[in-house]
């Protein structure tokens, strides 16, 4: 297999950026809008959800109709996002931007992530990285990560006019359940310990390789191109 056919999928939170918790805040925002409730989502877990699944369960902790009211709870959440962004000290992680530089052009690197579209772009596009990539898998439908790594198996694929084989994708991610979601849906998956979790515990969760974050530009190049 050539390096260019090779597919990187990254997560984005904790993974790519650490936004100083401003998706939190935004959906906390949302959440005083619609319900009247404040900080709604406390108690709630975010690492390596997806937005829809964690929307729902917010609204249902609330006694709140999710089905109704999920959609208009996202749009809120997209519309205080950038605000959010702004008033937080978030970051670029280590060895990110040395890294994707690298990559440029040996391989079709995409987004595999449980954050909406939308909000994915505002992310990145505020820390100057969403450009960097060409589609992927988002959170805005399924609340299943695996599906969400099979939605950006074939949308980089298909960017790049190769074949979506499992076998050809690595999955970036600082959670269990992006190691998870990648093996189901046939990929490998590189975990990085710049979240929650160590990389002996990702590797203990069936990472085929961890590392503690992006900075040894060599190193992770040639596990994610081997």
């Amino acid at each position: 297999m050539g390096n260019v056919e090779r597919i990187l999928l990254f997560d984005i939170d904790l993974t790519l950026i650490h936004s100083g918790g401003a998706g939190r805040v935004a959906i906390d925002v949302a959440l005083e809008q619609v319900l009247g409730v404040e900080n709604g989502t406390e108690g709630i877990r975010f690492d390596g959800r997806t937005d829809r699944g964690i929307f729902r369960e917010a609204l249902l902790a609330h006694g709140a109709d999710a089905e109704r009211l999920i959609d208009e709870t996202m749009e809120a959440y997209l519309a205080a996002l950038p605000g959010a962004l702004a008033s937080r000290d978030g970051r670029v992680l280590p060895g990110v931007w040395d890294l994707l530089n690298t990559l440029e052009g040996k391989a079709a690197m995409g987004l595999a992530t449980g954050n909406m579209e939308r909000g994915a772009k505002a992310k990145l596009s505020h820390y100057q990285l969403w450009d960097r990539f060409r589609g992927g898998g988002f959170g805005d439908v399924t609340v299943v990560r695996r599906e969400v790594i099979e939605q950006a198996i074939g949308s980089i694929a298909a960017a790049h006019g190769i074949d979506p084989e499992p076998e050809r994708a690595v999955v970036i991610g600082d959670t269990p359940l992006d190691v998870e979601a990648g093996q189901q849906a046939g990929a490998r998956v590189l975990g990085v310990g710049t979240g929650r979790f160590t990389p002996r515990e990702l590797l203990d969760s069936g990472a085929d390789y961890a590392v503690e974050d992006l900075s040894d530009t060599a190193g992770v190049v040639q596990v994610l191109l081997d």
